[in-house]
């Protein structure tokens, strides 16, 4: 995927934001891009690597719960419904308060081990969530960051110096001006082509004096992105439409999912049990959030019966995770902003005297200027992204390649392999 100007640059998109490649470029280069861009391997995550992904989680918390199940069902001759409610309160850590109680010594040893395998769950689905958070802050730095270089990319258009006759009066167009003609040939360049009738529509926007071109000041207070050459209609039943497909959209989706879940266990609470509202609530929620405040009483045998046996636990089996994704999916929203917002600061802030002086002596180059190499490793490491021992390691294996010592490397050199770093 990229985004071509025929005369500012070519924007790489990459996992982690956009190399731009500062030079005219032909646009038929990005058939060749595109054909790099399917051959490029790119290395999975750590956790990928690990085996750590939702389908072998799913997978083994199945058999998890399986063994437990059959487990307390055969050790301690329970019904297999309340056995899986067992299986389900003890090894999601939810601890119902019910008169369900292990009274062998052999049983409770393996429930110390069943508790203790689902902790390492839980730790696996917090790292889930952490590099989802990182990962969507990452996604959205790079289009605020696409954003900002579309927009220099066509100021530059705007504002080449070059004057141009205007058709129809013979008179010179204003700097920072084009004409529908010219504006249009731009929209294509960028890969925005447009009918005749959404480009009159579009010039009625940017042009609403009909004067035969585009200023760029006016434009810019309208320019919502490429991908909204368009802008947005304003009107209520539009605002309510797109705040129907925001609140609906997949990312928020989770959290009508929550709520539909949370009602699920108000009604049988209610139904069921023939609980009030609140304490339908209170077991509903507790429960999600593994506290297990209020529970479902055992009959005169002491056995949890089968309905709500089987409905609690897989309420919880299903809604555990839920809630959990829930919560990771708030904090995203709330997070996300502001590491985009600390990354943009980190970027556009002056260096400092010892940053400059470290940038120009100890990174990429050494003659006491800061080169781009050194402008953005520093950047780089100013957000965390690259530490110290990170850019040695990297430089001992661009000296590994490069065999002739000449300080670059040719197709041979950067193609084949070295030795191992270890």
């Amino acid at each position: 995927k990229c985004s071509c100007l025929y005369s500012p640059s070519l924007y790489f998109t990459f996992p982690h934001g956009y190399i731009s490649w500062p030079h005219p470029i032909p646009r038929n280069m990005f058939f060749s891009y595109t054909k790099f861009r399917t051959k490029l391997q790119i290395p999975t995550s750590k956790n990928t690597r690990n085996g750590f992904n939702p389908q072998n989680i799913q997978q083994l918390a199945k058999r998890r719960f399986t063994l437990g199940t059959l487990f307390y069902s055969k050790f301690n001759h329970w019904p297999l419904p309340q056995s899986f409610f067992y299986a389900v309160d003890a090894g999601m850590s939810i601890g119902f308060c019910t008169q369900v109680v292990e009274t062998k010594i052999g049983s409770r040893a393996f429930t110390i081990v069943y508790i203790l395998l689902g902790a390492s769950f839980i730790g696996g689905a917090l790292a889930y969530t952490v590099q989802h958070i990182i990962e969507g802050a990452v996604s959205r730095s790079s289009a605020l960051y696409r954003h900002i270089l579309e927009e220099d990319a066509l100021k530059k258009r705007f504002f080449e110096g070059r004057k141009i006759m205007r058709s129809g009066n013979g008179g010179m167009m204003e700097e920072g001006t084009l004409s529908h003609e010219e504006f249009r040939l731009v929209l294509e360049e960028i890969g925005c082509e447009l009918s005749d009738e959404a480009f009159s529509a579009v010039c009625e926007i940017y042009d609403p004096d009909r004067r035969g071109y585009v200023d760029y000041e006016h434009f810019s207070k309208i320019y919502q992105g490429i991908d909204r050459i368009l802008p947005r209609k304003t009107g209520l039943a539009r605002r309510l439409w797109d705040g129907l497909r925001t609140v609906f959209n997949e990312e928020n989706r989770i959290f009508l999912w929550f709520v539909s879940w949370v009602g699920l266990g108000v009604m049988y609470g209610m139904k069921s049990q023939k609980w009030d509202f609140i304490t339908a609530t209170h077991f509903a929620v507790s429960a999600l959030a593994t506290g297990g405040l209020t529970a479902p009483p055992v009959d005169e045998n002491g056995i949890l019966p089968t309905e709500p046996a089987i409905f609690c636990g897989l309420y919880c089996i299903f809604g555990v995770p839920l809630f959990a994704m829930t919560l990771g999916q708030f904090a995203s929203v709330l997070i996300e902003g502001y590491l985009v917002e600390e990354e943009h600061a980190a970027i556009i802030r002056p260096l400092s005297e010892s940053e400059y002086e470290f940038a120009s002596k100890s990174l990429c180059t050494k003659d006491d200027a800061v080169h781009l190499s050194d402008f953005i490793v520093l950047q780089l490491m100013r957000q965390g992204k690259m530490s110290v021992e990170s850019l040695q390691f990297m430089k001992r294996q661009f000296e590994l390649c490069d065999k002739d010592k000449s300080g670059k490397l040719s197709w041979r050199e950067a193609t084949q392999l070295t030795e191992n770093i270890r």
